[in-house]
């Protein structure tokens, strides 16, 4: 008994690690805090058993809060900008599934959102503050409220092309890419929308570039 509890916890996280979706992934954790509590409870594992049935408390309150922001429809300020302005997404749904495709962060001055020629770097979304944008150690441009980062390698597959450092003390949003392009290939209204926000980012950036280079 104590084996089977075993795999099926090892099973159960290595799920919840591969999950697309962040709900999908605090169900998984769940089940594995609950096989690997079971399985230390049965060994007699106190401490192992008591650290497992916290981490399943952690994991079960986090997807409760996750449920019900779902059933309520509530959202931040800034989530709903993002949400229905940027990217102009009605359907209640699709909110929801990008919601779960998103991390929030604070950074602050000096912080590194991405380094040039890092792999997959992440996509992200600049809601409050400020970033620089360097190649090859020379500033090339600056990053501001409203802009997407690492939109031309998750286009195109190819490492980070610049290095991007917070300047201004920021809020970001930051996509899990891989679910990400899963779900704009599935839903059209995502993917037409994702599209449109990333060209109008990287052409507002493009132009902000050129200003400042007739400038010098």
């Amino acid at each position: 008994m104590a084996d089977i509890t075993l795999y099926l916890f090892l099973i159960l996280l290595i799920a919840a690690m591969l999950a697309a979706s962040l709900r999908w992934m605090r169900i998984l954790a769940l089940g594995a805090c609950a096989a690997g509590l079971a399985h230390y409870a049965l060994g007699d594992n106190r401490i192992a058993a008591v650290l497992a049935g916290i981490l399943g408390f952690v994991a079960l309150l986090q997807l409760l809060i996750l449920l019900r922001r779902s059933r309520t429809g509530g959202m931040s300020a800034e989530e709903r900008e993002l949400l229905e302005q940027i990217l102009a997404i009605e359907d209640p749904a699709n909110q929801r599934r990008l919601l779960g495709l998103i991390e929030w962060r604070d950074m602050s001055e000096g912080q590194a959102l991405m380094e040039q020629g890092e792999r997959d770097p992440p996509l992200v979304y600049l809601a409050q503050g400020a970033a620089m944008i360097a190649h090859d150690g020379k500033q090339v441009g600056e990053a501001g409220k409203g802009d997407f980062l690492g939109e031309m390698s998750l286009v195109t597959g190819a490492t980070a092309s610049a290095s991007v450092t917070v300047t201004k003390a920021a809020r970001v949003a930051r996509f899990d890419r891989d679910a990400l392009v899963q779900v704009s290939r599935a839903i059209p209204e995502i993917g037409k929308a994702l599209d449109g926000a990333l060209n109008r980012s990287l052409v507002a950036k493009v132009i902000r570039m050129n200003e400042a280079a007739t400038k010098q």
